[in-house]
Parts: C-alpha cells; sequence; structure tokens
C-alpha cells in the first residue's frame, strides 16, 4: 500500500519549492495590443505637416535679394509612400511683393484709381472664372503704354519656344507675343530667364514656389492651375486630357 503521509509530505515540498520560485520570478507581463503601422495618406500629411511648420518659421527680410531667397529655398526632398517616390518642395519663404523688384513701392496712385472690381467686370474669362489677359488684350479691353506717356511702340516678338521635358504632360508652348504684346525683354532676360537654349532648368516645383513662370504666374498672371493654357502641344505619351475634368 502506499503511505498516505509520504504523498502528502511530498506535494507539500513541491508547491513550497514552486512558491519560492515564483517569489525570485518577474511578473508576468501582459500582452500590448500592436501599434498599427501608418498609412500612407498618414505619412504624407505628417510630412506635410512638418513642411508647414518650416515655411512658419521662414522670416524674409526686406534687405534680401532674390539671390539671397534663392538659397533659403534649397533643393527638394523626396519621400518615399508605399515604395513610390514623391517629390515635395522644400518649404520657403515668399517675398514680400515690396521687395520682389517689380512692384512700385513708392507710386501711391492705387487709392485715386478705379476698383479692380469694377475695373474688370467686363474682361473675359477663362474655366477658373480668372481673367484670361490674352483675351482681354486681343479684345481691345486694354491697351497698354510703351512707356509713361504713350509715345512709344512696342517691340513684338512672334516667337514661340516649345519646352518638351514634361513627362506625361503635353508639352508646354511659350508664346512671346502673348507676353511682347506688353512686356518690355527686360522684364524677364535675363533676370529671371537666361536667352540661351538649355540654360534654364525649370521645373513644376520651382514653377510652384515662385521661380521663372511662377514670379507672375498666380499673382499677377493667370493660375498655375489652368494647366492646359501652357501645356497645350499633346504628345504620344501625354494621353488623355485628365486636368479638364
Amino acid at each position: 500500500m502506499v503511505n498516505q503521509s509520504n504523498i502528502s509530505s511530498s506535494t507539500a515540498v513541491l508547491v513550497l519549492i514552486a512558491f519560492i520560485v515564483g517569489c525570485g520570478s518577474e511578473p508576468v507581463k501582459q500582452s500590448q495590443p500592436e501599434t498599427a503601422s501608418p498609412t500612407p495618406q498618414q505619412l504624407l500629411e505628417t510630412e506635410l505637416k512638418k513642411a508647414d511648420a518650416q515655411a512658419s518659421a521662414v522670416v524674409v527680410t526686406q534687405d534680401q535679394s532674390p539671390a539671397a531667397t534663392d538659397s533659403i529655398s534649397g533643393s527638394d526632398e523626396t519621400l518615399v509612400i508605399a515604395g513610390k517616390p514623391l517629390s515635395i518642395p522644400k518649404a520657403t519663404g515668399s517675398v514680400s511683393p515690396r521687395n520682389d523688384d517689380y512692384h512700385d513701392t513708392e507710386n501711391n496712385a492705387i487709392v485715386v484709381l478705379q476698383s479692380p472690381t469694377n475695373a474688370m467686370k467686363d474682361f473675359p474669362r477663362d474655366r477658373r472664372n480668372e481673367v484670361d489677359w490674352v483675351k482681354t488684350l486681343d479684345g481691345g479691353f486694354i491697351e497698354p503704354r510703351a512707356d509713361l506717356n504713350g509715345e512709344g511702340e512696342m517691340i513684338i516678338m512672334d516667337m514661340d519656344i516649345v519646352m518638351k521635358n514634361t513627362q506625361y504632360m503635353p508639352y508646354v508652348r511659350f508664346p512671346h507675343i502673348a507676353h511682347t504684346k506688353w512686356l518690355a525683354c527686360d522684364n524677364c532676360h535675363s533676370k529671371i530667364f537666361e536667352p540661351k537654349e538649355h540654360a534654364n532648368p525649370i521645373t513644376m516645383n520651382k514653377v510652384l514656389r515662385g521661380e521663372y513662370c511662377g514670379v507672375c504666374h498666380d499673382k499677377v498672371a493667370f493660375s498655375l492651375f489652368v494647366c492646359e493654357r501652357c501645356h497645350s502641344v499633346p504628345h504620344a505619351g501625354s494621353g488623355p486630357a485628365w486636368w479638364k475634368k
């Protein structure tokens, strides 16, 4: 027969050993729920918030020249989301119109002139309801002067330049005639554009930052988001005009 007292003693010893070992070990940690990985959209929003914060921190003083602001803009940054690279313009501050060397800071005649809302109410409009300045000029709604006294004549140049480094977008056609009907050549050359082939490394990011075409467009000229106004020459790889929809 099995001695019951021996079994009870053995059981008590095992329980005691288990208790001692348990007291010397670390408490069992409860498993924590796994944190979900951020989605591509969340990653993009995070990066854009960082860019906005950087842009807010940039201060452009009145004594800075355009050359000085170029050093602020720097180069573009690339963010990879879901395995695809996304080019993000590096944050930069805008140059005040009072210090961009294009706006007249001394003439206060604006306070005695007709309200722009009334002056432009009959001007032709584009699909964004913005003034179509080419149609306005061609329709005789305005007559720009070559000089303050209206005694000189415009030097009109009728030559188109087609820019083909546009990837899947139609090529860009730059019409000199639409610009030289009311601008002298030195408005653009050579401060904005070097008048030499392949001498101007234009990109949309630079234009959106206010460089090259962006010096005027989206400010005093038509919006950069009427894509077909510039990207007007279809090619084999450009596909349908999705930007008009």
